[in-house]
């Protein structure tokens, strides 16, 4: 606990640690008192820290204006997206939509019925939310050959089923496809 100190009316210093106070009287020879020297000693090591730390503190200073500025989050986040949109393009064009896959087909059913076209990568059954098969899987082949026999495979059956196969289109980040109704210009009937 932190002593203090304090002066008495009567010049007395009053020392406590909040439970007791002792009250003495300090004389002006009193300074070779061993508590006065402990105290001495850990303030003269205490201010050597401090202007060591102002030292250094200086020469981060100094190198802060000497090291050029790191590229902002904005500038790494647009050269990622850069660099992944070119990959997606390219393992896109290697790759095909599969639709109308039953929902009791498995991923290596999928690559079995594609094994003939090329070398396949990744076999990829969509699933909602709660794990349940979409219909649709996407086949990446290493290739781009591979998609074009794969593309022959078009109406053949997988359990039973006629398989449409197409090439996987890459989608462009910002660009909305409109569907349905929704057209690009908004419909405005004429008055009259």
């Amino acid at each position: 606990m932190a002593m203090t100190s304090k002066r008495g009316r009567s010049g007395d210093e009053t020392r406590g640690s909040g439970h007791r106070a002792r009250i003495g009287r300090i004389e002006e020879g009193e300074t070779d008192h061993p508590s006065a020297v402990e105290l001495r000693a850990s303030l003269y090591t205490r201010d050597q820290e401090i202007e060591e730390m102002r030292r250094r503190l200086r020469e981060l200073e100094k190198l802060e204006f000497e090291i050029p500025p790191a590229p902002s989050h904005e500038e790494e986040s647009e050269t990622a997206v850069a660099a992944t949109t070119v990959d997606k393009a390219e393992v896109d064009v290697r790759s095909i939509y599969v639709g109308n896959v039953d929902y009791a087909c498995s991923p290596e059913e999928v690559q079995q019925h594609f094994q003939f076209c090329g070398t396949i990568n990744r076999v990829t059954i969509l699933t909602d939310s709660f794990g349940q098969p979409k219909g649709f899987a996407y086949v990446e082949f290493d290739e781009v050959e591979a998609v074009q026999n794969a593309l022959l495979l078009n109406e053949t059956e997988l359990h039973g089923r006629p398989l449409k196969v197409c090439p996987k289109r890459t989608n462009i980040p910002g660009m909305k496809q409109s569907r349905g109704r929704h057209s690009v210009y908004p419909f405005y009937p004429s008055y009259g």
